[in-house]
């Protein structure tokens, strides 16, 4: 899978870790982050970079982080069409796709070590939309995902 990375000043050796980690399994990275210690970057240049990656189609998804993961979360989101998503565990993170199509995930280096980030990025790539839930359930997931949309249609003018 194409993804589109980016760490900021706060994150930038967990972000080391999981790309290689990444790489190892055979993914293409496009790194939109700090590209080393000498020169420093803020989560609000690193987010939109990789936001505007995932909508024109050069990722298919993306991977953020910061110090919490939620101020990357938070300007990502800015974006129509970017449905970016906070996680702390394997589980949410693979949720956050499974029921709401989050195109982006984002984890914060002071909240997660290398292990836990590394075990969120596979639980967040290998999930599949509805995965194990039932059919009611995932008729609602799908109806909430045209919702979202129909509120960011008329919210991003």
């Amino acid at each position: 899978m194409k993804l589109a990375v980016a760490a900021e000043v706060c994150s930038f050796d967990l972000m080391q870790v999981v790309k290689q980690h990444l790489a190892d399994q055979g993914h293409k990275i496009l790194d939109l982050g700090m590209k080393d210690k000498d020169h420093p970057d803020k989560f609000y240049l690193t987010a939109p970079r990789v936001a505007e990656a995932v909508l024109s189609g050069r990722a298919e998804r993306g991977i953020l982080m910061c110090g919490t993961g939620m101020g990357v979360c938070l300007v990502a989101n800015k974006f129509k069409g970017i449905y970016a998503g906070v996680a702390e565990s394997a589980t949410t993170a693979r949720l956050h796709y499974v029921i709401n199509r989050a195109n982006i995930l984002c984890m914060g280096s002071w909240v997660v070590g290398p292990k836990v980030a590394c075990d969120m990025v596979d639980a967040y790539l290998g999930a599949k939309i509805g995965e194990g839930f039932n059919e009611e359930r995932r008729r609602v997931q799908a109806e909430g995902y045209e919702r979202i949309k129909e509120i960011e249609g008329k919210n991003f003018k």
